[in-house]
């Protein structure tokens, strides 16, 4: 902090502070191994995805029930005869049937569960996925704010300075001297009122990142941690995935749709005893039953089309989760780049601001202050935090698009916590 009580042109506050020191600490380790495995902990147990394991345990459960042959049915039935002779007889009649599936309608279901198994999993992934990258957005705002208010209220005590040496010399002051401080104390409040703005920010990111995770105010966060771009593989992010998961239902529904065109058969024993006078009748026979798939077969080639529609449609779903993925990798790049060139156009201009001041020093030190020397000094030093500042803006996005990475893991970083 600049110390200028006695003269702000005659004492050299320092300047040349390390650029953004700050951004050393949010940057290191960012995507190391430690903060990203508290960070993939955290969003496992967080309450929201309970429902989506919960629906994956479920799916797992319908996938062994898949495909089972229907019971077997069992028909009794006991008749009395009257013959228009009076003669009498009883009948006892025993049925055993089995039902029979239409043809390739057991596969098409076990496909179908399955499908939906690969879905509810997928499905998990993806939202983890989302939930991380949200989280760490928030976790990045809120680290970005803190940064920003250190540095600005680095800039209000410089100000302070400021102020205290103006008041020093306000007996002996002019008017002139009376306005830069109404102008510093103006500038000193909106620099003020920025630090409030940016701790209301990071309060409502830590409080959305904790939402999100389900934690309690008094509970730590998982520091900020994001993907690279080489742990990107498009083929098996846990979008594409979900995409081609539905591309097996649809699949399985329309091998569904064409076995409904089959007709539904049932094979049997059937037994029959009839008790008459002259004795006992038994019969022993075979039972062979088949539906007529008149209307089933218009309706067969209905869901056929709406399971190559689906399938269509999964398709397309891939395809636009692959340029999402080609996407944000590219604003990775575009980040770091940009970040880059920020760094060094900023230690450029902070090379500049030093020789203005050092210029603005030797004029007052030659005895050739102007009216604004003081002001002059403030605006150099608000200049450097600007820039600064800029250099966070830039970090920022790059963390920002780095915490996308985390929708287009592969599906298998997201695992579901065994039931």
């Amino acid at each position: 902090m600049p110390d200028i009580t006695t003269d702000p042109m005659r004492t050299r506050p320092p300047l040349r502070f390390p650029l953004c020191a700050a951004l050393l600490a949010l940057t290191a380790g960012a995507s190391g191994t430690e903060p990203a495995r508290a960070l993939i902990e955290a969003v496992a147990e967080a309450p929201a995805l309970a429902a989506a394991a919960k629906r994956l345990d479920a799916a797992k459960q319908r996938v062994a029930a898949a495909g089972v042959l229907p019971d077997p049915e069992v028909e009794g039935m006991a008749s009395r005869m009257v013959g228009p002779m009076d003669e009498r007889s009883k009948m006892y009649e025993l049925n055993l049937r089995q039902p029979l599936p239409k043809r390739g309608e057991l596969a098409a279901r076990r496909g179908l569960a399955q499908a939906g198994a690969a879905m509810a999993a997928a499905d998990y992934a993806v939202m983890a996925g989302e939930m991380a990258a949200d989280t760490a957005m928030a976790l990045a705002e809120a680290e970005n704010g803190q940064a920003r208010i250190r540095l600005r209220e680095t800039q209000i005590g410089r100000l302070d300075a400021v102020l205290r040496s103006i008041e020093a010399r306000l007996a002996t002051a002019s008017e002139s001297r009376l306005a830069d401080r109404l102008t510093v104390e103006t500038r000193r409040a909106a620099m003020q009122l920025m630090v409030e703005e940016d701790r209301r920010m990071v309060a409502d990111a830590l409080s959305e990142a904790r939402g999100r995770l389900g934690l309690q105010p008094h509970m730590p966060l998982p520091d900020y941690a994001a993907p690279v771009a080489g742990d990107i593989d498009p083929a098996a992010a846990a979008v594409v995935r979900l995409a081609a998961a539905r591309g097996e239902e649809a699949d399985a529904m329309l091998k569904m749709a064409r076995a409904t065109a089959n007709p539904m058969t049932a094979v049997g024993v059937r037994y029959e005893r009839e008790r008459t006078a002259m004795g006992n009748e038994d019969t022993l026979g075979l039972a062979f039953m088949s539906e007529l798939p008149w209307r089933s077969r218009r309706v067969s080639r209905a869901e056929a089309k709406a399971a190559e529609a689906d399938r269509a449609a999964a398709q397309a779903d891939a395809s636009a989760a692959s340029y999402r993925i080609a996407s944000a990798l590219t604003r990775v790049e575009r980040a770091e780049k940009l970040a880059e060139v920020s760094r060094r156009l900023s230690a450029e201009t902070l090379t500049r601001l030093n020789a203005e001041y050092d210029a603005l020093i030797r004029a007052a030190s030659a005895g050739r202050p102007g009216e604004s020397t003081v002001l002059q000094t403030v605006e150099l030093l608000e200049k450097a935090t600007e820039t600064e500042l800029q250099v966070l803006q830039a970090e920022l996005a790059v963390r920002l698009a780095r915490a996308e990475l985390w929708r287009y893991l592969p599906a298998d970083r997201f695992s579901p916590p065994s039931s």
